[in-house]
């Protein structure tokens, strides 16, 4: 089979599978269902196995309707090219609307494209699997040395190894194995080695240009708080397990109320009193049964924003002037930015506003000693109504409010670890525009694009580092696509100011995916630190190559019916998954010496130069770019286990006046044909 054919068979299976990733996998056909609109891939995809053998896993696709699965429709499989059989060729699905047939090898080596299609429709489907033996043949064997010119980025390599030249004066290179299956779950693994005196890279990172130690203001600081990321996971977790179900009685409810309602009106009186729920630790009970309801105070009014502050808050905390700066910044910086970058709020009080909760039980959700501390919150409950509609259930402890919970100054630390006013006031901001997101995403999934749920917690959590990241822009005085650098980030105490408190957190989530970037999938749905450090940085290098501005790139993800990879898909192309894997060789190829092709640099930032020179709680530089690479020689193969949308990363350098034969395999056979590999020179 010809690699122009492989790579569009995996462009075409890419995009069909994307559209499962919205929904679960085990969905019941559902009453009222209609017509097929889907046919998606569930199991099997990019295995590997013998010639003349049959395949451990069977190809399962499943056949949806736009209320469901859909039973007892007739899906075809069919071998499209390769040597293989199927059996059966023609399959019911059943309850869950999945259906799957067996495949048996044939006798030739080579990839084998199988289809899946709904007889009378345009639906199909499409598997890429692999036939093979237990024996390598060497790449350098098969055909002459090809010799990249220093910053050259091959992709698309076929076959099982690429025979590499070391021109003149040896030549250093990095292999990228991108692990291209739709399913987070998947891991592959991946075995290199090398012939033709091959030595090992065991380094990433160029020695730093700048002295590391001539930082301004402090320092520039990388830093992670997964206490705040761990409890956002819980809450959206408990969203969709708990208020997927209540959405259309959401609906209709919004759809059937005629007069204003507003739980704070748009223009309370300073001193007035209110009511709220404060709960966030439903645990794994509905989230809509246990109240814990507070009285605040109305402390500030503003064009956009209500504050409200809970009249039982510790002592040594804010004035009436000071809440009123916090409705100031939203009107002022916080809304706008993510307005115009992912669309109004909904406005299901009809009081034109978000109300601002500084509660003493924001504190008491971090536990004493805890490394980091949740800042604030929003939760979807709010925006459900309290009274059932049509037979539905609501959600009774709703406050029916666009609503954020803030932390507040707990100098003597009385409900947790002490909090000074002046951490607040510089932490505050950045979490706000980080929830306001989440909040916006979640109320026009709800009543303006009439989503069936909400979005996946990987890119709903990526659009809110996003978030982060613009407003780092706008108090820095800065802008995407500049290629920020050291030089730039630490050009003032202000500047360093402006990333500490609003770009670090990103930097240091981007750390963590840096070192494990093989162990991490960009859209798995464990929310992970690493995960969401890689999420960003993707969703940050895609809308960097869009050719549109960042509003309408991001708008158009948060405006949307689906959700995860088809949401992706959608906005950026059904080659999406080919743009990821150029993306996770930016990782290693931007702002390499010699490396011009645009498709494989990130514009907006220049992190080689940035991480040697940041420093960590200590103030201790960090002295490297911390990409985790794996050095392989003809004395050392390496093993590794790569994610299905992680990357694996491995540097060796060939000798003067050689070649050296890079070979790959997975335990015997070939790699799964989903595993993309590219080759960088970088010296």
């Amino acid at each position: 089979m010809s690699a122009a054919r492989v790579r569009e068979a995996l462009s075409v299976l890419i995009a069909v599978a994307a559209v499962a990733c919205g929904g679960s996998g085990s969905e019941p056909a559902g009453p009222g269902t209609t017509g097929p609109s889907a046919v998606t891939i569930v199991s099997g995809n990019g295995q590997v196995g013998l010639v003349g053998t049959a395949l451990s896993v069977p190809l399962v696709v499943k056949v949806s309707g736009t209320t469901g699965a859909i039973a007892g429709t007739t899906v075809a499989f069919a071998v499209a090219s390769g040597a293989a059989t199927v059996s059966p060729t023609s399959a019911t699905t059943d309850v869950l609307g999945q259906a799957k047939t067996q495949v048996t090898l044939g006798s030739s080596a080579g990839t084998v494209v199988v289809t899946a299609t709904v007889p009378g429709t345009s639906l199909s489907a499409t598997f890429s699997v692999s036939a093979g033996t237990s024996t390598v043949t060497l790449a350098c064997s098969k055909g002459a040395a090809t010799t990249p010119s220093v910053g050259g980025v091959q992709t698309g390599i076929d076959g099982t190894g690429i025979c590499l030249g070391g021109g003149s004066s040896g030549a250093e290179y990095a292999l990228v194995a991108f692990y291209a299956n739709p399913d987070s779950s998947q891991v592959a693994s991946v075995n290199v080695r090398t012939t033709g005196g091959v030595t090992g890279v065991s380094s990433a990172s160029l020695a730093p240009s700048l002295d590391a130690t001539s930082v301004v203001g402090g320092g520039a600081r990388y830093r992670t708080n997964n206490v705040q990321s761990s409890f956002e996971a819980r809450l959206r977790d408990v969203a969709r397990r708990n208020l997927t179900p209540k959405i259309p009685a959401a609906r209709a409810w919004s759809r059937q109320r005629s007069a204003s309602f507003a739980t704070v009106p748009a223009n309370p009186a300073i001193g007035s009193l209110v009511t709220l729920n404060a709960n966030a630790q439903p645990g794994d009970v509905n989230a809509c049964d246990i109240p814990l309801n507070i009285t605040a105070r109305v402390a500030a009014v503003s064009q956009t924003a209500i504050v409200v502050a809970d009249t039982a808050n510790p002592a040594g905390g804010f004035t009436d002037a000071e809440y009123q700066s916090f409705a100031t910044t939203f009107d002022t910086l916080v809304s706008p930015l993510d307005v115009a970058n992912f669309g109004a709020p909904s406005d299901i009080d009809k009081n034109g506003k978000t109300i601002i909760f500084f509660t003493k039980e924001v504190n008491r959700l971090t536990p004493r000693g805890s490394a980091g501390r949740i800042g604030g919150f929003f939760f979807e409950r709010d925006l459900f109504p309290t009274t059932a509609t049509q037979d539905l259930v609501a959600c009774r402890t709703s406050n029916v409010a666009e609503m954020y919970y803030s932390l507040v100054p707990d100098p003597a630390g009385r409900y947790s670890d002490a909090v000074s006013k002046q951490s607040v006031q510089d932490d505050t901001p950045g979490t706000l525009a980080h929830e306001f997101q989440h909040l916006i995403n979640a109320g026009r999934r709800l009543y303006v694009n009439n989503a069936t749920g909400f979005e996946d917690t990987w890119l709903n959590e990526g659009l809110s580092h996003v978030a982060e990241e613009l407003l780092y822009y706008h108090v820095a005085n800065l802008a995407p696509r500049q290629n920020i650098n050291a030089a730039t980030v630490t050009r003032s105490t202000a500047s360093v100011n402006a990333f500490n408190n609003y770009q670090s957190e990103n930097t240091g989530r981007y750390k963590f995916f840096l070192k494990k970037p093989n162990a991490t999938s960009v859209y798995a749905g464990n929310d992970s630190l690493e995960t969401r450090g890689a999420t960003w940085s993707l969703l940050r290098y895609l809308a960097d190559h869009q050719g549109t501005s960042d509003g309408t790139f991001f708008f158009k993800l948060v405006n949307s019916a689906t959700s995860g990879q088809a949401n992706l898909a959608r906005v950026v192309g059904s080659n999406y998954m080919t743009q990821i894997r150029d993306w996770a060789t930016s990782v290693l190829a931007d702002d390499l010496a010699g490396q011009t092709n645009v498709q494989f640099s990130q514009p907006s930032w220049n992190y080689r130069d940035i991480f040697p020179h940041l420093v960590d709680g200590n103030g201790i530089p960090l002295n490297t770019y911390p990409l985790t690479v794996f050095p392989v020689s003809d004395a050392a193969p390496a093993s590794v286990s790569v994610f299905a949308g992680g990357a694996a990363y491995f540097r060796f350098f060939v000798p003067a006046n050689g070649s050296g034969s890079i070979d790959w395999s997975s335990g015997g056979l070939p790699v799964s044909p989903l595993v993309q590999f590219t080759v960088v020179r970088s010296r």
